[in-house]
């Protein structure tokens, strides 16, 4: 898969799969932003938190609303960023930015990890947002899952019945947009 493809994707993802959910107006954000978040993805695991940090902080979220989760058994935390809603809902955006040390992990999943500051830039002015959204960089995918498992494993009750809907993206760019029907919630995938 060429960069040119997945960056073809990437901007499509903008525009095409969370409106369709949240039914949001977004903002589109600069090719050159996108492509420059996109090839930010060498080094270790490490530097690519630091990576979405900086962008995370780059794009609007810094403050209260951007947190270091410290995962069990992980160098690297989960990386959470809110964006507040008016309604007591949330929907998480997640993506996991650890790879496997055979390559450059760039389509599984920095395509997914580089997207999420984006993203969270496309809706932040948005006035008539709903839902909060959390943007979540996961550590560990690779490891077994762990980075998401702790987050899970760490909400509390009342945290886990606000939350509406979890878009996962991950390896974007070898093909189509495309939503996994059999895990995915009925109301969400009706056409």
């Amino acid at each position: 898969m060429s960069i040119n493809a997945l960056r073809s994707v990437a901007l499509t993802l903008i525009v095409t799969v969370l409106p369709v959910l949240a039914q949001l107006r977004f903002v589109l954000m600069s090719r050159e932003v996108v492509e420059q978040r996109l090839q930010s993805y060498k080094g270790n695991d490490s530097r690519r938190e630091a990576a979405l940090k900086t962008m995370f902080e780059s794009s609007g979220c810094r403050g209260n609303n951007l947190a270091e989760q410290a995962v069990k058994g992980l160098k690297q935390p989960n990386l959470i960023c809110v964006l507040p809603g008016s309604a007591d809902s949330t929907i998480v955006v997640g993506a996991h930015f650890d790879h496997v040390d055979a390559g450059d992990g760039v389509v599984d999943n920095w395509a997914g990890a580089s997207m999420l500051p984006s993203l969270y830039q496309s809706l932040e002015n948005q006035p008539q947002r709903r839902h909060t959204f959390l943007f979540v960089a996961f550590s560990g995918e690779e490891k077994g899952l762990v980075g998401s498992r702790f987050y899970v494993q760490s909400l509390a009750s009342p945290e886990l019945a606000k939350m509406r809907a979890m878009v996962n993206m991950d390896t974007l760019g070898l093909g189509p947009t495309e939503v996994w029907a059999s895990r995915s919630d009925p109301g969400l995938v009706r056409p």
